[in-house]
């Protein structure tokens, strides 16, 4: 189940093996569109996990992973980023970027 972050705990959460990172806002529809397929991914793959970050509530993480544009999806690998990816993407895209990091 994905996790809402916020800055006291962000940095903790992507300790984790494998971490998919969701920046998003509730006014941008490509980041209403990319929730259930990040839902999803986290379902259909045990190895990763979604933490969430509303750029809002939350930019100085924002600022501090270097976010642009939104939606932007990170993927973390045990605290350290590994792939990012800006705008939306579609579930195959997610799931190959993954599988190109050899999540599952």
């Amino acid at each position: 189940m994905a996790v809402n972050s916020k800055a006291t705990n962000f940095f903790s959460l992507i300790q984790q093996e494998w971490v998919l990172v969701d920046f998003w806002a509730a006014w941008c529809t490509p980041c209403q569109k990319t929730t259930p397929i990040l839902l999803a991914c986290e379902k259909e793959i045990p190895a990763v996990h979604v933490v969430r970050v509303n750029v809002d509530e939350e930019p100085t993480i924002a600022e501090k992973c270097q976010v642009q544009g939104l939606p932007t999806l990170m993927i973390f690998h045990n605290g350290k980023p590994v792939r990012r990816v800006a705008g939306y993407q579609p579930k195959e895209r997610v799931r190959a970027a993954l599988a190109d990091l050899n999540v599952f």
